[in-house]
Formats: C-alpha cells, sequence, structure tokens
C-alpha cells in the first residue's frame, strides 16, 4: 500500500469514528428528550396548582417528581416554595380567626383621629384576649391620614368587622398578612374616558 492510499485509509477512518461519536451524541440526546418535555410538563402543572391555590395537590406533584428523580433541583425548589406559601397562610389564617373571635364591646367614638381609634381597637383586644403581646398593626398609609376623623358607634363587634368600619370610613383599607395587621391607602379607581363610536376627537 502506498503511503497516499494510507494516509486516504486513516482519513477516512477518522472521519467514520467522528460521524460515529456525533450520531451517539444525538441518540442520546433523542433519548433525553421525551423525559425532559415529561420534566418540564410537571413543573408547569405545578406552578398551575400552586397559582390556583391548589397547594396539597402541587406539593404532591412535586413530592413524585422526586420519587422519579431525587436530584430534580427545579422539583426541589418548587417544593422549598410551595411549604413556604403554606406556612405563610397558616400564619395569617391564624390572625384572621383571632380578628374574627375577639369582640368589642362598645366601639364609641366621635370626631376622633383614625390613629387613635386604631390604637384603641390594639389594646382593648388585649385586654379581652388576655394575650401576653398585643396584635401588630402596621402603618402604611401616608402619615396624614392618621389626623382623619371618625365617628363610629358599634357594640358587641367582631374586632375584624370594627376594623373594616374604621379604614373605609376614611378611605383605607387593611390585610392580614401572617403576623401582622397592615393599614394601607385603597388604590384609586382607573378613570376611563369613554366616546361613542360615532364622536369625533377634538
Amino acid at each position: 500500500m502506498t503511503r497516499n492510499s494510507s494516509g486516504a485509509t486513516s482519513g477516512i477512518v477518522i472521519a467514520l469514528t467522528s460521524l460515529l461519536l456525533v450520531a451517539g451524541s444525538v441518540l442520546a440526546a433523542m433519548d433525553d428528550a421525551p423525559t425532559n418535555i415529561i420534566q418540564r410538563a410537571d413543573e408547569q402543572a405545578v406552578i398551575a396548582l400552586e397559582r390556583s391555590g391548589q397547594l396539597d395537590q402541587a406539593e404532591a406533584r412535586c413530592v413524585e417528581m422526586l420519587k422519579q428523580n431525587p436530584n430534580d433541583s427545579d422539583a426541589k425548589r418548587l417544593l422549598a416554595e410551595i411549604e413556604d406559601v403554606k406556612h405563610k397562610h397558616t400564619s395569617s389564617t391564624a390572625l384572621r380567626e383571632t380578628l374574627e373571635e375577639t369582640i368589642i364591646p362598645e366601639v364609641n367614638f366621635r370626631e376622633a383621629r383614625v390613629a387613635d381609634v386604631i390604637e384603641f381597637l390594639r389594646t382593648e383586644s388585649q385586654k379581652i384576649s388576655g394575650a401576653e403581646n398585643p396584635i401588630n398593626f402596621v402603618w402604611e398609609a401616608p402619615e396624614d391620614f392618621k389626623s382623619v376623623k371618625v365617628t363610629l358607634s358599634l357594640r358587641q363587634v367582631p374586632l375584624a368587622d370594627a376594623l373594616q368600619y374604621v379604614t373605609v370610613l376614611c378611605g383605607l383599607r387593611y390585610r392580614v398578612d401572617p403576623h401582622a395587621v397592615v393599614v394601607y391607602q385603597a388604590a384609586p379607581p382607573v378613570q376611563t374616558d369613554f366616546f361613542p363610536s360615532n364622536a369625533k376627537s377634538p
């Protein structure tokens, strides 16, 4: 065999070897493709369940994903997020129940500052419940709202209802977070100008 033919043969062998390696990589990727598609579908299903509030079902789906692939980092991340949301939801539910179960015997104010009324509700609820620590109230509304005057007369009212009356009267709202009642300013309504279809713009 001449030197040229030997070199050509070596080149062909190298080319065939490279082709086989590429083909093997392609086949391996094709084998993994269905698994990746299934994993992405499972992740999307978990996210949809979490967003719709079906936390138990989302958690169970994550556990199943980890049984099939214990090293699935996305499933671990989603499971941690779900557990965090469930913890916060449980905490806020407990505080909300306290607001609903605490009955204020009398709320009687005339032209009182809203901040003073809320402080009264905070201290009165602690006296009634006998709790060592009062409910935390966080003020996120503009400071000038604290001086808004409120006139209110209520008897045997749940703390949750009393807060609702007080905040609505002065254009505020409140929400229940895991460890505090947050008072904030209600968002103004979105105003949209509507023109008849046959109206001419100026």
